[in-house]
């Protein structure tokens, strides 16, 4: 079992300075949440693992496959409603009602392989696994 670590510093500003393993990245909001919208927002960024995710079990699950896979387009879609962030208004959840993702290849392969392989990538991808089940969240 791999442990993933991530360190984050925030000073007196929505902007995140996110240290992950040797990679460095910003999170930020757009000036509606406060932000000045100068890196993508943390939701953004979980839309932006799962296409990442899908990508890198897609390329492995390709090559056990032996598949033959030229291209992969991915775009994700999520609805989230500001209110419970916003306004501590508990109508609606703060994470995403819905999260669609569309998977686009070019394969010479059949496509009952194509669908095998899909089928794979969401039953693998950890990302989406995290997505679709419950994980133990612990907040110290």
């Amino acid at each position: 079992m791999a442990k993933i670590t991530v360190s984050a510093t925030a000073y007196n500003t929505t902007k995140t300075y996110i240290t992950a393993g040797k990679h460095s990245i910003l999170i930020d909001e757009p000036p509606l949440f406060g932000g000045e919208d100068e890196a993508p927002s943390p939701v953004e960024m979980y839309l932006a693992s799962i296409a990442g995710c899908i990508n890198a079990a897609g390329q492995w699950i390709a090559k056990e496959m032996n598949m033959d896979l030229q291209k992969i387009d991915i775009f994700i879609e999520g609805e989230v409603d500001g209110s419970k962030f916003l306004k501590n208004d508990c109508t609606f959840r703060a994470g995403f009602s819905e999260i669609v993702t569309t998977v686009r290849i070019v394969s010479d392969s059949e496509p009952s392989i194509q669908q095998e392989w899909l089928k794979q990538v969401r039953e693998r991808c950890p990302v989406i696994d995290n997505t679709e089940n419950g994980t133990l969240f612990i907040m110290n």
